[in-house]
């Protein structure tokens, strides 16, 4: 019930070289909870005091952020060396368009039938490609987009998965990747538009995520493509 430490909490705080409080907690600063007895390490949940849910909920985000700072210059100094392939020039390519469909666990795939999607986004317009991934997000998910684009000629890509607030950057990144212009990229929200809205009607929701999805092609081959490669 998040109302004592957790199990073997002694040799993770031994492991971490962080102090204990006399009830067996992580020692915190008064002041900022999340902030362990050692710099750099922060704490959440009912390691850090007696705590229900929502709380630990709260304070999980909240170590998430703190780590965040630390880590945002070193991320900037990565990202400054990272060195990516010259676009390729695609405007006398034909128009090959490859579809990547997220299960993103239980969260579309309990609702959405995403075998049933793959197959019908593989008969839409210039759609070379159509494929399911667990979590489309994960570095492994990344390197199969990358291996497509290679191996199949991909010069367009849509990933049909969660909102594109979080994940749009890091799919975009991996086209610069793959030698393709970034902004040939589009991204079909069948989560929060689709499986999560429409969690009790799965027919209806299968249906909806092919609609979503026959959306996609039809953006790319709008993207003014001698105007991209012109820019770069």
């Amino acid at each position: 019930m998040g109302l004592v430490p957790p199990q073997d909490h002694g040799k993770l705080a031994q492991k971490l070289g962080i102090g204990l409080n006399i009830h067996g907690f992580a020692q915190r600063d008064p002041f900022n909870f999340m902030e362990s007895s050692r710099p750099g390490i922060f704490i959440s949940g009912a390691f850090s005091g007696p705590m229900d849910i929502p709380e630990s909920v709260v304070s999980g985000i909240g170590a998430g952020a703190q780590a965040s700072q630390i880590l945002k210059g070193r991320r900037e100094k990565l990202a400054s060396k990272r060195r990516y392939p010259p676009d390729r020039d695609i405007t006398k390519e034909e128009p090959r368009v490859g579809i990547f469909v997220c299960h993103c666990g239980a969260n579309i795939g309990r609702v959405v039938r995403v075998p049933e999607v793959v197959e019908y986004a593989m008969g839409l317009p210039c759609v070379v490609h159509s494929q399911e991934q667990i979590f489309s997000c994960s570095t492994d998910s990344a390197q199969q987009i990358l291996d497509a684009i290679r191996e199949k000629g991909l010069n367009r890509v849509i990933v049909a998965a969660c909102t594109p607030r979080t994940h749009e950057p890091l799919f975009r990144d991996t086209l610069k990747e793959g030698g393709l212009n970034p902004y040939l990229f589009e991204m079909a929200n069948i989560r929060e538009h689709c499986s999560w809205v429409h969690s009790r009607e799965k027919e209806e929701a299968t249906q909806k995520a092919k609609d979503v999805i026959r959306c996609g092609p039809l953006r790319c081959l709008k993207a003014p493509i001698s105007a991209l490669h012109k820019d770069n």
